[in-house]
């Protein structure tokens, strides 16, 4: 535990969930009497009002008439900072705001270990390794120096830099030599407000002598305000400095929580569900003298683990397709190394939704995306007005502004390498379009084009299976009638010295009908309920039979509805096939069982040709054989298994338009592979 006097200190990393666990276990161990936090006073009504809106997520604004942006601070759970005054508030703990408000503040970013370390060696070893690889030790003794030497001097400039840069007219930072300058002017205004929280520190330590003050400030800062406060140079004339600040605070959408904030917000919801059933836990007791809570840690990991299970129970609702665990063990591989290349132990947000479309797919990462940032806490109705976050900023008194964190950090761009996904204009434009032209269904002509060229490779792919049947094996003699068969004169020749070779027999007849049954439906419970002939526009496509989900429960865009098959039967070249889906077909057919047999008898019946292509998990029952006996008919089984399941998802998965007019636009919404 890092200690000077009666201070207890924490030095923190923002927008850390790490360090927010770190904050609960000290102060479950050492309650203290007072907390002061790196917060400017003058921020401290409206951060206290952020304070009482938590589990939802607030931004405190400010504008800074230098760098022409609109500083943020973000209300955030997972931020250590906000964990301490949630916790002051909960116990009746006094807080102390001791930074100093700076206007046209722009220090540099420090690269820093991932915090995730905190789980494998203590804040004071984390600390001791930052001060000798990062040198914040020699940069505060460098600085205290000066600080000795001109004292009095440094902070009177001090003093007139800001005056001078606040009545400044420059919109932009400079470049160029004076970035230098206006650099060390960041810097010295960064040894202000070491040097003021310093002197805010020694104020209270002077002040309450016995008791215990908890302090979480920021990583880079503790080592110059403890040498300050060691060597006792702190300016009591500092702390009466105050600058006049327009602030406001505001609610944050769920959809713009990952702009504004480093940690996923699922990750963030699930801490703030943790984090309340563990505070019913310490509530049960009082705050007896000397009495530690029993902390309890969340496991970030598990709660990626929850992401992607919910993810993966959302893809295998919706698309019907199991994901292997094969693939689930290279997920989370590529997940486990991503974030290794750039020497950080735990994945962002855009790094565990990269994972799940490099090694499955679009529609799944779009799932995970989804369900990484589900924050259902910002959903409910906000007392206070909301931000209006654009891709142009963010769009405040009649304005647009760009937007950046009082304390730089890096935040990820979340451009996702992923086609996006539209969205309604209004709420159930979609709906209305489609209730429009519900009655006049059509099919996406690129999905057509597509299903008809898989058809036809499935054909083609039975002719070439069948070869193998309609093949004879013969000792040469003389003639090497279709060829030398390499495989059966390798096995013979160190015995016997015999060559053979191959006679391949002529297949009579062509493939008619293909039937693909992707699920048998067979259940009490009907997953494919919505049953459907579909006939030709022209004679090069197919008359189809299927069974799906209804069109029109899920909407991809206007009029525009996915479905997913249970099975399917093509018919080429088209004949008009009656429909096989009437009471009247299965009355004269008893002994069908299933939808999927339906379509194989339908094959059967409706041939023109002596093939069949029955593609499924299992064979069908003797008695189709049988019955294709009696039309001289032979089925070709091929499991399902040999095809490529890409493939056959994209075949599954189609798209029904409300009306030809919808064929101009669906293009738009529809994103999938179409030759």
């Amino acid at each position: 535990m890092i200690t000077f006097k009666n201070l207890i200190v924490i030095p923190t990393y923002h927008d850390s969930l790490d360090f927010t666990f770190e904050v609960r276990r000290i102060f479950s161990q050492n309650v203290p009497d007072i907390l002061a936090v790196e917060f400017p006073d003058n921020l401290k009504t409206k951060i206290l009002q952020g304070i009482e809106r938590i589990p939802k997520i607030s931004v405190v604004l400010y504008f800074d008439e230098y760098l022409q942006k609109q500083l943020y601070i973000p209300i955030n759970p997972a931020d250590s900072l906000i964990e301490g005054l949630r916790l002051a508030d909960e116990y009746g703990i006094p807080t102390e705001f001791i930074d100093l408000f700076i206007k046209n503040y722009n220090p540099p970013i420090i690269a820093t270990p991932d915090s995730y370390v905190l789980n494998y060696m203590s804040l004071d070893d984390l600390y001791s390794l930052m001060n000798e690889h990062l040198g914040f030790k020699k940069y505060a003794k460098q600085r205290y120096q000066e600080y000795i030497l001109k004292e009095r001097e440094i902070f009177e400039k001090s003093i007139q830099d800001m005056d001078e840069l606040e009545s400044s007219s420059v919109e932009t930072p400079p470049i160029g030599k004076d970035a230098e300058q206006w650099m060390q002017s960041s810097q010295d205004l960064d040894e202000l407000r070491n040097l003021y929280m310093a002197s805010r520190l020694n104020e209270l330590m002077r002040e309450n002598p016995d008791s215990t003050i908890l302090v979480i400030i920021g990583m880079n800062h503790w080592e110059s305000v403890r040498l300050i406060l060691e060597k006792d140079v702190a300016n009591p004339d500092l702390t009466s400095f105050s600058t006049e600040i327009q602030s406001e605070i505001f609610n944050i959408r769920q959809e713009d929580i990952p702009k504004l904030i480093l940690e996923t917000p699922n990750i963030c919801f699930q801490y703030e569900l943790f984090r309340q059933h563990q505070k019913l836990q310490w509530d049960d007791d009082e705050l007896p003298e000397g009495r530690e809570f029993f902390v309890e840690k969340f496991e970030v990991f598990s709660g990626f683990k929850n992401i992607y299970t919910g993810a993966i129970e959302r893809y295998q609702l919706e698309y019907d397709e199991t994901i292997s665990l094969h693939k689930l063990k290279s997920l989370f591989q590529f997940l486990r190394n991503l974030p290794l290349v750039q020497d950080r132990i735990k994945p962002d947000l855009f790094e565990i939704v990269l994972a799940a479309k490099s090694i499955i797919n679009d529609d799944f990462a779009w799932i995970v995306w989804e369900e990484a940032t589900f924050y259902p806490f910002s959903k409910d109705p906000a007392e206070i007005p909301t931000l209006d976050l654009t891709d142009r900023g963010i769009f405040l008194h009649g304005k647009y502004f760009t937007l950046r964190r009082s304390i730089p950090m890096k935040l990820n761009q979340l451009k996702l390498p992923l086609k996006e996904r539209p969205k309604e204009k209004s709420e159930g434009e979609w709906r209305k379009e489609w209730n429009k032209g519900r009655w006049s269904l059509v099919s996406h002509l690129p999905e057509d084009i597509y299903e008809e060229n898989y058809f036809q490779h499935i054909r083609e792919r039975t002719l070439a299976i069948l070869k193998d049947d309609f093949v004879k094996i013969h000792k040469f003699s003389s003639t090497l009638m279709d060829g030398i068969d390499f495989r059966e004169t390798i096995r013979n020749w160190p015995i016997n010295h015999e060559i053979y070779v191959r006679e391949e027999i002529a297949i009579k007849g062509s493939v008619d009908c293909v039937v693909i049954i992707f699920d048998e439906d067979s259940g009490p419970d009907e997953k494919f309920p919505y049953e459907m002939n579909w006939y030709a526009e022209h004679a090069k496509e197919s008359d189809l039979a299927f069974y799906s989900t209804y069109p029109g429960i899920i909407l991809v865009g206007p009029g525009i509805s996915r479905i997913e098959l249970g099975g399917v039967a093509s018919f080429f070249p088209p004949r008009g096939i009656p429909n096989i889906w009437a009471k009247e077909f299965k009355e004269d057919y008893p002994f069908i069982e299933t939808k999927s047999e339906r379509l194989l008898l339908a094959a059967l019946l409706f041939a023109q040709k002596n093939l069949v292509t029955y593609v499924a998990m299992v064979k069908p029952r003797q008695i189709f054989f049988n019955i294709a006996a009696k039309f001289n008919i032979k089925i070709i089984f091929l499991p399902l298994s040999r095809f490529n399941p890409e493939s056959l998802r994209n075949l599954r998965n189609l798209h029904i338009l409300a009306g030809k007019d919808r064929r101009n636009i669906a293009h738009k919404y529809i994103h999938k592979k179409k030759s």
